[in-house]
């Protein structure tokens, strides 16, 4: 499929993006608000060990990424036997990578959290959830590769349809087992890693199925694996190593981030995953938009219309705006009632406003920042992308440091880092766009 820079197109990709993103963040909230009802250390303990699963996840979609790159520049060359061979490649590659990121997590995790938190109830309680939600990445990974093939041929509808089955499965089980209720038993934060993984499970298996009988798509002849070979896995690689890198620093860091508020105090790592659960609840429409700009990117470049790059960036950025604006004057309304999602606790509440007001701040800088990072991306220019991301994770964890551990500030200016980060995100980004560098990529 062959994309324009139409604000129709760009909302008829990016909405049911938005859709499956918001599915997925349910997914996670709804993980987060039921351990809320269990106690802080495994409300904690959710922060610390989700991330440290995403960590390993987001490699997987820094090479999904790459590959949905090349598929989109294929789609707008109109070269559908190529998208179907460069999709096959992905499915095996991720699959390999999966079974890898599976034994890291069971056996290489529990040791290395020990080694670096400071409650052991934490560390307790975030070795029940890894040992269970290890076995969900092999799912995970999987869908990845789905997902960058109908991000790359801009069909983007099936990933909501698996995105809301996950979370419907999820939410249901997350109920039964957490709490124990219709006979099943009461599990706590290890009925959370259950749900989670059976909620994969059921996703990555509604596209298999799918994508395999439906008509629409022989053209691309998937799951033929032919010419298998070096070439495409290389090329796949090469645009997808700076990606790898930048996603797991930003993760890495996110990672590090939690570690060193953990060490301030559980009851300050309780509020920070009240605020990360509600930050992943803003940002989610903003992440549909973002993918939406690495593929149309890509798929107007693929056509030769690199002139029409400028026009398609600012409609996105102006429709990421207007979202961030609606989201924005929603939260005026109260500001407590998206921190009600996610717990009860009228004490943690109170105590997390002040983060919350940051991050509501934090969103204006997000919506703009985010989607020109990924044109760099989408550009091609994958190198330039992940220095941008090099230089500003060292600057974001070094001042997070010099706050939680070294002057052991408040939480607030602890996550204040999130408007450093976003600011300085945009003014690269833009600097580098700006260059006119880009210009010279060939993929």
């Amino acid at each position: 499929m062959k994309v324009n820079n139409s604000y129709s197109q760009i909302w008829q990709i990016a909405y049911p993006i938005i859709l499956g993103s918001l599915a997925t963040t349910v997914l996670n909230l709804t993980d987060t608000a039921f351990l809320a009802r269990v106690g802080e250390v495994e409300l904690g303990a959710m922060a610390i060990a989700g991330v440290a699963y995403f960590v390993l996840v987001m490699t997987g979609i820094a090479l999904g990424t790459g590959a949905q790159i090349l598929m989109a520049r294929r789609a707008g060359e109109g070269n559908s036997p190529e998208i179907g061979r460069l999709f096959d490649h992905t499915l095996l590659l991720l699959s390999v990578i999966a079974t890898g990121m599976f034994l890291i997590l069971k056996f290489a995790s529990p040791p290395l959290l020990e080694a670096i938190l400071k409650s052991a109830n934490v560390t307790q309680a975030c070795n029940d959830y890894i040992g269970i939600r290890s076995y969900g990445i092999i799912f995970t990974l999987i869908a990845i590769a789905f997902r960058s093939f109908y991000i790359g041929i801009s069909v983007t509808r099936i990933i909501t349809y698996s995105a809301f089955i996950m979370m419907a499965v999820n939410v249901i089980l997350d109920y039964v087992l957490i709490f124990g209720h219709y006979g099943f038993p009461e599990m706590g934060i290890k009925g959370a890693a259950l749900a989670s993984v059976i909620a994969e499970f059921t996703g990555a298996a509604y596209l298999i199925i799918y994508s395999f009988f439906k008509k629409e798509f022989r053209q691309f002849n998937l799951f033929r694996f032919q010419n298998m070979g070096m070439e495409r896995i290389n090329a796949i690689f090469n645009i997808s190593a700076p990606l790898v890198l930048q996603n797991g620093l930003s993760m890495g860091a996110w990672f590090l981030f939690f570690v060193f508020i953990e060490r301030m105090g559980e009851h300050e790592l309780a509020i920070s995953n009240v605020i990360r659960a509600t930050y992943m609840i803003l940002m989610t429409p903003i992440w549909g938009f973002a993918s939406a700009t690495n593929s149309m990117v890509s798929n107007i470049v693929g056509q030769g219309k690199q002139h029409e790059v400028r026009s398609l960036v600012l409609k996105i950025v102006q429709l990421s705006m207007i979202t961030t604006v609606i989201l924005f004057l929603a939260s005026l309304i109260s500001p407590q009632w998206l921190l009600r999602i996610t717990t009860n606790d009228q004490q943690l509440i109170t105590d997390a406003l002040g983060c919350y007001y940051i991050i509501v701040g934090a969103m204006f800088l997000f919506s703009a920042s985010v989607i020109l990072l990924n044109v760099v991306s989408g550009l091609g220019n994958t190198k330039a992308a992940m220095y941008i991301e090099l230089v500003n994770i060292f600057i974001y964890m070094t001042y997070v440091y010099i706050c939680a551990v070294i002057l052991q500030s408040s939480i607030e200016w602890v996550w204040f880092s999130e408007i450093l980060y976003w600011v300085l995100m945009g003014l690269f980004s833009y600097w580098y766009l700006t260059s006119k560098k880009w210009k010279h990529v060939e993929l």
